[in-house]
């Protein structure tokens, strides 16, 4: 059985120069190349499968708590947006699950029950916490490390991550996906310069998200954040990619939507959900590969007998 190979954390005083001179070593194609071969031994494609199933049962009742509390405090705009994006983005019967997820957030809001608001609250954040643990897990096997932290901790630092880069992912997507359909309240000279600020704001969002995942999760210490640029430069790239095409593909084709029928929306956010679990995975690997080279670690990948114990001690003990 072959899995990723340990990568010390040998690198986190190192300074710029010498991810310069690491890049020398393996030159981009070869780091990428060997960045993916140890995605794939760190098993990356199912813990992003993993990931995305969390994620999934996060947004929907995050979007159910969202039209709950627009109705509560009766922000009548917020609830026009949170209707044209659904329709925009998963269009005919791709957006039926939603719609109907919104009209029984809309009616138990109108009604005041707010046990069920409260569940839904409750259920994103429980999801929310479970995809950041898959996270923190696959994120440690991707640099070989097969030691997790403790449950508890495990457990805590999910939820902080939940409630913090879970909501700057929420806004990036937000601003760079959606966010076009937020300028149509505005007047037409704020309106033109939303569309273009609302880029940098939401890049912005995903960089600091992506740089808060690259430190914390794994459970090492990490290098100094120049380490971390290239790999975060590469998951902000797939992210992007995937968000915008998918948005734009399900927005044009009816073919998804006649495929999947009512499903489709639900099958579109997995998909979407997959897919940006691998390019976060990715750039995770393409961080590791890198600090791999600079302590002369040899290959992507070893012989499970040759990776590091399970019971090897790590010098990570804060997050």
């Amino acid at each position: 059985m072959t899995t990723a190979s340990f990568v010390p954390d040998d690198t986190r005083d190192q300074e710029l120069g010498d991810v310069r001179s690491a890049l020398e070593r393996e030159p981009l194609g070869a780091l990428l190349t060997n960045a993916f071969i140890r995605f794939r031994y760190a098993d990356g494609f199912s813990y992003a499968r993993a990931m995305a199933f969390q994620v999934v049962f996060a947004v929907i009742p995050a979007v159910i708590l969202a039209v709950a509390i627009a109705v509560r405090i009766g922000e009548g705009r917020l609830q026009s947006l949170l209707r044209e994006t659904i329709t925009s983005t998963t269009p005919g019967p791709a957006g039926e699950i939603f719609l109907s997820a919104f009209e029984q957030a809309a009616t138990n809001a109108g009604r005041g029950n707010m046990l069920a608001i409260a569940f839904g609250g409750i259920a994103a954040l429980v999801s929310g916490a479970a995809a950041m643990a898959q996270l923190q897990r696959g994120a440690s096997r991707i640099y070989g490390v097969l030691a997790d932290r403790p449950t508890l901790r495990r457990y805590g630092l999910a939820t902080v991550l939940a409630l913090t880069v879970g909501v700057l992912f929420s806004g990036a997507f937000l601003l760079i996906v959606l966010g076009a359909s937020a300028a149509g309240g505005l007047q037409s000279d704020l309106a033109q310069a939303w569309v273009w600020i609302r880029w940098p704001l939401g890049i912005l969002l995903l960089v600091l998200a992506l740089a808060a995942l690259f430190k914390i999760a794994p459970n090492r210490d990490q290098p100094r954040f120049d380490w971390l640029v290239l790999g975060g430069g590469v998951a902000a790239t797939g992210w992007l990619i995937v968000s915008v095409g998918l948005a734009y593909y399900l927005n044009a084709s009816k073919i998804f939507g006649d495929t999947y029928g009512p499903l489709a929306g639900f099958m579109g956010l997995m998909l979407w959900a997959f897919l940006s679990g691998i390019a976060i995975f990715y750039g995770l690997a393409v961080s590791a590969q890198l600090e791999s080279r600079r302590v002369g670690v040899d290959g992507p990948a070893v012989e499970a007998e040759q990776a590091m114990p399970e019971d090897e001690p790590v010098r990570r003990e804060s997050a």
